[in-house]
């Protein structure tokens, strides 16, 4: 989670007004899984970076600022560890009354998980 929030972060900073600063996080349970959004107001994933945000190596930051592997071990750690699901789209969303664009990452994670002995 933290790799998708210094991401919002920033992208939130880029914004020359900070009350257009928005990044909302919701918590709650869903069948058995908890779901985790995370969304900011910092203008949505770019559709040519939007199918390949998972990738090793993809970044859309400046190679001094990015490397490009934090959401692809993001992804890994979710899916591959926890066995839960990472999905990002673009939202439009209203807050005090204020509509705003940006990215939300959905992240569902098993509530119960039972590991065997030497995992």
């Amino acid at each position: 989670m933290i790799n998708i929030l210094n991401n919002a972060i920033y992208q939130l900073v880029q914004l020359e007004s900070r009350t257009d600063r928005v990044l909302i996080i919701d918590i709650e349970e869903e069948s058995d899984k908890a779901v985790i959004k995370i969304k900011d107001s910092g203008g949505g994933i770019a559709p040519m970076a939007k199918n390949r945000l998972f990738e090793p190596y993809f970044t859309t930051k400046h190679q001094s600022i990015g490397t490009g592997i934090g959401l692809y071990m993001s992804y890994e750690i979710i899916v591959k560890h926890f066995e839960g699901s990472i999905a990002a789209e673009n939202r439009q969303f209203d807050y005090k009354g204020k509509k705003f664009t940006g990215a939300e990452f959905t992240i569902k994670l098993p509530l119960q998980q039972e590991f065997q002995k030497g995992d």
